[in-house]
């Protein structure tokens, strides 16, 4: 009984809706609708360079007379993550200045009058200015450190005041600008330095940026008596030895500050660049940290020890264990050698050094030039191999009385592939072959008249060529680069200027070094 009312109610109920008549409002109207087009897959910039500019096509498929009627965001994505809106209009020119990275960009376009809103896509590569180029540190017009920049990521493009728009206080007494050529995306392992006699400090490498709290004392540990936030880096080992960014050693490093402290390290074993105490003393004396002069001794193409200068003993110590050695050793001399390593007995004291791409006596990975000089202000220079626990000594040359003002130089520079050092007195280049039995000298009058203010040969982007960068000043046209070539001549010294480049423009140059990754 019961099954046969359920029954007859579901039919009764089917009855009544085939029967009832809608009187709904069902009046459909077609709304606006936007269409994206016209943007590429893809977009590529420059950081603090470019302006991105991207124009779509938008289309609609209502007529728009009110131009309020569509708002535009163009977003940008890191990933999932929202970091900025770059404009409100419906065409973008955005001056780039996100932090280098990969990036999604999507336009959205709201009808606000439908609150419907629609997107399109493409993703975008910001890259820096700075991660290829040479890099210049000296004086600016204001007297204080500065930085430029010869880029090359792309076309050659001088980027000036680099160092004045870090967010770093004004520095005084520039010394280098230089990256340790390690390619970690942690600034724990890859540094860009910063270095003047009044502060250095670590900065950003993607986007230049600075802070006094990325200094050397936050990244040193030490047990001697020393304060921490007064170390100030002037020198690092080892520097980027070829046009790819690659170094002596990835891990072993050491730096000299100021005060002629030498702070080693070997990152692997350590876990980063982080250094520890100085290694400028002798085991006999250890408490002691021995004055150094502000020259460290390497083979450039493989750094597996470093040599330096004790300007208290008058001698050349070595240090060839990193990550694990405390102090550093006194080489052995030999009655035969061409010159001791300890100079107390000749009355000599160092005067310059410098590390080359020389490979004469075998040195696959570079000699060093050390210049000399005695009581009496008579010249020599020492060459040798600063490589291993035992430091190899290659020859002795006195400096003939025919190199003119050689004592009073302000800059020296060795080439690699000749017997020959330039050097410069105020704006006179001359240049010194020190060849024994076939000593002479030329100097370049057709340089000009302006200042000579840095000499240095090219032992890193292309070193086989034996090209030396000449820096020059004048108030008219500021500073100067110029590259030349020497030639090969072994009966004379001659220097060729090399097409396309010569920068004006400049900062007063005090020193140049290469980058090459980011």
């Amino acid at each position: 009984m019961k099954r046969s009312i359920i029954i007859i109610l579901a039919a009764y109920i089917t009855l009544l809706s085939a029967c009832y008549k809608d009187t709904g409002n069902y009046d459909y109207k077609e709304i606006n609708e936007v269409r994206i087009t016209g943007m590429a897959s893809s977009y590529a910039a420059t950081f603090a360079l470019d302006v991105l500019h991207i124009e779509p096509q938008i289309e609609t498929t209502q007529e728009m007379t009110d131009p309020s009627r569509l708002s535009y965001y163009w977003i940008l994505y890191k990933g999932t993550t929202a970091v900025d809106t770059l404009g409100h209009s419906p065409v973008l020119d955005y001056p780039v200045n996100v932090s280098p990275d990969n990036y999604t960009l999507f336009l959205r376009i709201v009808d606000n009058v439908t609150g419907i809103a629609w997107k399109s896509g493409t993703t975008l590569t910001v890259g820096t200015a700075y991660s290829t180029g040479i890099m210049l540190m000296g004086t600016g017009e204001n007297g204080n450190a500065e930085v430029d920049m010869i880029t090359m990521v792309g076309d050659t493009v001088v980027v000036r005041g680099i160092l004045s728009g870090s967010g770093l206080p004004a520095l005084q007494d520039p010394v280098t600008i230089l990256h340790n050529g390690n390619k970690d995306t942690s600034s724990n392992y890859g540094r860009l330095w910063v270095m003047t006699k009044s502060g250095s400090y670590y900065i950003d490498r993607k986007t230049m940026q600075g802070n006094t709290s990325r200094n050397f004392g936050s990244i040193v540990v030490t047990t001697d008596n020393l304060n921490k936030e007064s170390l100030t880096p002037i020198l690092y080992i080892p520097q980027i030895r070829d046009r790819a960014g690659n170094v002596g050693n990835a891990y072993a490093r050491a730096i000299m500050t100021s005060d002629g402290n030498i702070f080693p390290t070997h990152s692997w074993l350590v876990g980063g660049d982080f250094y520890t105490n100085p290694v400028n003393r002798e085991q006999t004396n250890f408490g002691k940290l021995i004055k150094t002069a502000p020259f460290l001794f390497y083979a450039i193409g493989n750094m597996n020890a470093m040599m330096w200068y004790d300007t208290e003993g008058q001698r050349f110590m070595n240090y060839a264990t990193f990550g694990t050695g405390t102090f550093s050793t006194v080489p052995t001399d030999n009655a035969a050698d061409a010159f001791p390593w300890n100079q107390s007995a000749t009355g000599r004291t160092l005067v310059y050094g410098e590390n080359t791409r020389n490979t004469d006596g075998g040195a696959t990975n570079g000699n060093s030039f050390a210049i000399m000089k005695d009581n009496s202000n008579q010249y020599f220079i020492y060459k040798f191999y600063a490589s291993g626990a035992t430091p190899i000594k290659r020859d002795a040359y006195t400096v003939n009385a025919i190199a003119t003002d050689f004592d009073k130089a302000d800059f020296y520079a060795f080439s690699s592939r000749r017997s020959v050092v330039f050097y410069s007195v105020g704006n006179r280049l001359y240049a010194y072959d020190y060849n024994k039995g076939f000593e002479k000298l030329y100097q370049f009058s057709d340089l000009g008249s302006d200042e000579i203010t840095m000499l240095k040969f090219d032992t890193q982007i292309d070193f086989s060529s034996n090209t030396l960068y000449i820096g020059t000043y004048n108030a008219s046209t500021k500073g100067r680069l110029r590259r030349f070539t020497v030639g090969t001549d072994p009966n004379t010294v001659t220097i060729s200027p090399v097409e396309n480049a010569d920068w004006d423009g400049l900062i007063k140059i005090r020193s140049m070094s290469w980058r090459a990754v980011n």
